[in-house]
């Protein structure tokens, strides 16, 4: 017989006298295991069952590996992701785990030396064992942690999902009765009903740091309309947790409102963001709706501000469309900001001369409307609306009002 056909029965016959001892090692390492963490020494034969069951399944199948290299490591693999999995549905980190995985093979070491002692098994047999223990170990390990990862992410998708739900319903149109808001608040264990919330409009490509967020924050980043919810009002800390998560995007911060209105919120949020996208507005992140509430609402219905413009400029209508020009934004000027001929004629870089000319041509046109509190009301808010409709139609190349 060759050396190397010794070498390997001496191997086989060692790895025959671990497998007669398999029985009492399991014993051995469960006991150990339930000693040292209390965590895994529980009433509930479950954990017994548990731990012996596993012990059984990965001390045969690592005979049978370094007994065949080729062996199949399937039941091993699985074995040791649902173990994983149960690390983190428990609720646990793989501290407890990786800690009974070297219990195990300090009791396995300890009982291979004394059995190669007694039966005088060579130093390089008993060498070659000691570090296949240590590769399956490795290996073993690293399975755990793949189940965890996985049964961690499927969670972290679960509640992601439930905040999602929970989002949509809130922002349901028309409104579902609060009970059912409550019910999946309740549901889902972490997320108290505040009295109020605060919207915030996203642009669909606008970069986010979501692990910057709040964890009570709500958020829907995968519709075509990116939002979230902040519960209650935007203080200090919530306004720089926003601009380290939201540090570069395009968003609106909404109004502060009662819950059940979080609908209004976002919808008012989304058009400012539609003005800044516009270029109505300047852009920016973390742009506050409530800066542009008059803004957003005189260009709520564009046809509106064109009859509104029609009625008010009608008695101008036969005038040549310079003069018109001339007239309307000397107008828009005199009404706007009740401004005195000589500021008038400074933001125009005219005369003051010919703002007073121009101001007697309109009393001509327009009569005693200008001195009407509610016509003037009236005329200041169209004047105002048509000039951003104007600079809405410019942008897209689009005529404006006239």
């Amino acid at each position: 017989m060759s050396e190397h056909d010794r070498s390997q029965t001496d191997f086989q016959e060692f790895l025959g006298l671990l497998r007669a001892e398999l029985s009492d090692v399991t014993n051995e390492i469960v006991t150990e295991i339930k000693r040292s963490i209390p965590e895994y020494d529980r009433p509930d034969p479950a954990y017994d069952q548990t731990l012996r069951l596993c012990a059984e399944i990965l001390l045969p199948t690592f005979l049978d590996r370094i007994s065949d290299p080729d062996a199949s490591t399937d039941q091993r693999d699985e074995t040791c992701r649902a173990l994983g999995r149960f690390e983190a549905i428990e609720g646990r980190s793989l501290d407890h785990l990786q800690a009974a995985a070297r219990i195990a093979f300090h009791v396995a070491w300890r009982r291979t030396a004394v059995l190669a002692e007694r039966a005088q098994v060579p130093t390089f047999v008993v060498s070659a064992a000691v570090d296949a223990m240590l590769v399956y170990l490795e290996e073993s390990v690293a399975q755990a942690r793949l189940g965890y990862q996985q049964a961690t992410g499927h969670a972290d998708l679960r509640r992601r999902e439930e905040r999602r739900r929970l989002l949509h319903l809130i922002l349901q149109r028309p409104a579902v009765v609060p009970e059912a808001i409550e019910d999946l608040a309740k549901s889902t264990g972490w997320w108290p009903l505040p009295a109020e919330a605060t919207l915030v409009a996203v642009h669909p490509e606008a970069p986010c740091t979501r692990s910057a967020l709040d964890t009570d924050i709500l958020t829907d980043f995968d519709s075509a309309e990116p939002c979230l919810l902040v519960p209650g009002p935007l203080t200090a800390d919530r306004r720089n947790m926003l601009r380290a998560a939201l540090p570069d995007a395009s968003c609106v911060l909404g109004l502060t409102l009662p819950l059940e209105r979080a609908a209004h919120s976002l919808r008012w949020a989304r058009r400012v963001l539609d003005l800044a996208e516009e270029g109505i507005i300047p852009d920016g992140s973390l742009i506050p709706c409530e800066d542009h509430l008059m803004t957003m609402w005189l260009l709520s219905d564009p046809p509106l501000v064109e009859e509104l413009t029609r009625r008010h400029l009608e008695p101008l209508q036969d005038v040549s469309d310079g003069q018109r020009k001339r007239l309307v934004e000397t107008l828009t000027e005199s009404v706007t900001t009740r401004a005195t001929a000589v500021d008038i004629g400074e933001r125009l870089k005219i005369h003051p001369q010919t703002v007073r000319y121009r101001l007697r041509q309109l009393e001509g046109y327009l009569g005693d409307s200008l001195e009407n509190p509610d016509a003037r009301f009236s005329l200041d808010a169209t004047l105002r609306a048509a000039s951003l409709y104007r600079r809405r139609r410019a942008r897209r190349g689009q005529p404006g009002v006239r």
